[in-house]
Order: C-alpha cells, then structure tokens, then sequence
C-alpha cells in the first residue's frame, strides 16, 4: 500500500508539471508582438505647404440683463452686509 500512495504522488506531481509547461509553452508561443513604430507626419499647415486656415472671429454677444431671472445680488449683498433691505423714505 506504501508504494501506492507514493506512485499516485508522483503521478498527480507529474501531471501538474506537464500541465503547467503546456500552459507555459501556449503562453509563449501567442505573444503579442511589440509594436511597429510608425513615422508620425506633420501637419500641412505646420509645414508651410497649406495656408492654415483662419479662424473665424466671434460675433459679439450683447450682455445679459442684470437680473434675468429676478435674483437680486445686490439687496443679498446689503442683507449680509447687515444694511437695511427696505430703501430709505425721502
């Protein structure tokens, strides 16, 4: 019986090395190869070939009105401030 507890050893060892230098040898053979490196080109405009082309200029926006939506900074300003919020009787 001694016998056959170490040959069911040295068979499942066996096994597990062969397995793991199949999956090694798998591994190595489907390597990706390292990457081709390519010439990068510049641009036509940077080279001078091709005018670049100009940009066009933004329109000018007319500003926004003070309170669009009925906020009013100012009366918030005076309220932290510690300023009376009703305006002053004249």
């Amino acid at each position: 019986m001694r016998i056959l507890r170490l040959l069911a050893a040295g068979v499942s060892a066996g096994a597990s090395i062969l397995v793991i230098g199949f999956v090694c040898a798998d591994r190595l053979a489907h390597t990706v190869p390292s990457p081709v490196a390519r010439i990068v080109l510049p641009e036509p405009s940077a080279t001078g070939s091709i005018p670049a082309p100009e940009k066009p200029v933004a329109a000018v926006k007319p500003a926004p009105a003070k309170i669009p939506n009925g906020f009013d900074t100012e009366r918030l300003n005076a309220l932290m401030r510690g300023d009376p919020i009703l305006p002053t009787k004249r």
